[in-house]
């Protein structure tokens, strides 16, 4: 397998694994293409990241990659988990670990785009305050719930479905 390849199914793997919605740009901007005073919010926006734990996401960031690129190696060129991991961990992580930083200001970068600099400080103000600590808090596991909610609603409705249409799902060969 030549290397051009490994690293074209490194790099697909790792984008397929960590793909992040696109959203858009600031009001009369391009994509790529900084609105006036960017820098200011660039400021606000680091700010509000170490308010919004961005350090710790960027770091699991890294690892799903990680981990992601373990698997596509071991893909791509047939090596077993420790031998992709050694190659992973020893040739290819330093690299993203020395370059932390960049994934981290990428990650902050949306936020001084797609705020207004007051809009940035307003929510820095509420995220610092006690209800906003207690939503931070709070968040993961409502998601989490709200969640579950979500599933087990799909699979009442899925019973619900089931039930109603049972004879035409047998007669296209499903057994329930």
């Amino acid at each position: 397998m030549t290397m051009r390849r490994l690293a074209a199914g490194l790099f697909a793997a790792m984008v397929a694994a960590t793909a992040i919605p696109s959203g858009t740009a600031a009001q009369g901007t391009r994509p790529g293409q900084a609105a006036p005073g960017v820098e200011e919010n660039r400021r606000e926006a680091r700010a509000l990241a170490d308010i919004l734990d961005i350090p710790r996401q960027a770091q699991a960031l890294m690892t799903q990659m990680r981990v992601e690129m373990i698997k596509a190696t071991m893909r791509t060129s047939e090596m077993n988990e420790e031998s992709a991991t050694a190659v992973v961990d020893d040739i290819l992580m330093p690299n993203f670990h020395a370059r932390s930083a960049e994934l981290l200001a990428e990650m902050i970068e949306p936020y001084a785009l797609n705020f207004t600099f007051s809009d940035l400080r307003a929510l820095r103000a509420f995220f610092a305050s006690p209800l906003g600590q207690k939503l931070l808090r709070t968040q993961p596991v409502a998601r989490a719930q709200a969640e579950q909610a979500g599933l087990a609603w799909g699979q009442r409705l899925f019973q619900d479905s089931v039930d109603r249409h049972v004879d035409e799902l047998r007669a296209r060969g499903l057994k329930f």
